[in-house]
């Protein structure tokens, strides 16, 4: 025994109190959760009164627990093992629970518009710019999340790691966790910088990390900080003539084709 937890082999077997959080997390009975999962209709209600789940079952049980995102496939594949309401009711919640991070709010959103024909990876510079010009042009974040410096050059690797585990899809209820304005700078974004490919993006970015000062986070992460970057696109504004969101184009269109005649 290792505080309440059992071990079997190395890993940590799920506890009848993670359990119990699964069930208030989604808004699911023990019963329905065990149907949705394929197993005895009694299996929950055996782990909650103390019965030891097989490492299979504690494995999948905490992946559920660790990430809404895996539970909504399985609540969507599986939804005609549950009665309307429940499952109604069930997804209400893990939406709401995924949707509390803004930057998969964004994600998705950008998801939904081209029906999920979209790489992780491509994914990640759209992101980044929409972060960069909310900060230059609202002084504010569009999302929490610092941009990371890696070897991959993905800003956002803990998303990145989850789109590439999970795929790309598109989810609902988008719309409702953004306004008006945080609509139309991603749209923008969205509109000017798809039309280059991730050799372009890839060049774009490379040549501003290379302007930019890298300090470190809390826990001694690589980072560009929020205000470095929004000090750096502040000028951009002002460089490009950039007065409206309408006008951010200009930005891409023009560096893209300095940078392409730097490479000549």
């Amino acid at each position: 025994m290792k505080g309440n937890r059992i071990e079997l082999g190395m890993e940590a077997v799920i506890t009848a109190d993670e359990i119990k959080m699964i069930l208030e997390r989604y808004h699911i009975g023990k019963k329905p959760l065990a149907k949705l999962l394929g197993w005895g209709e009694t299996t929950i209600i055996r782990y909650m009164e103390g019965d030891i789940p097989t490492n299979e079952y504690s494995h999948k049980l905490k992946a559920i627990l660790e990430d809404p995102e895996y539970y909504y496939d399985i609540l969507m594949n599986r939804k005609e093992s549950l009665t309307g309401v429940a499952f109604k009711k069930s997804k209400r919640a893990v939406l709401s629970k995924i949707m509390c991070s803004k930057i998969y709010v964004v994600t998705y959103y950008l998801a939904n518009k081209c029906d999920a024909d979209i790489c992780a990876s491509y994914l990640q510079y759209l992101l980044y710019y929409i972060q960069a010009f909310s900060l230059a042009f609202y002084d504010k974040e569009m999302f929490q999340e610092e941009c990371g410096i890696n070897l991959n050059n993905m800003p956002y690797q803990k998303l990145y790691n989850s789109m590439k585990c999970c795929g790309i899809k598109t989810l609902d209820a988008c719309d409702e966790y953004l306004n008006e304005e945080e609509k139309e700078l991603i749209d923008s974004i969205d509109d000017c910088f798809s039309w280059y490919g991730p050799k372009a993006l890839r060049a774009l970015t490379a040549y501003e990390k290379s302007m930019l000062k890298i300090s470190r986070d809390k826990n001694n992460n690589k980072i560009i900080s929020k205000d470095t970057i929004k000090a750096y696109f502040k000028d951009v504004l002002t460089q490009y003539g950039i007065n409206e969101i309408k006008d951010i184009a200009k930005y891409p269109d023009q560096r893209i084709h300095e940078l392409r005649e730097m490479s000549l």
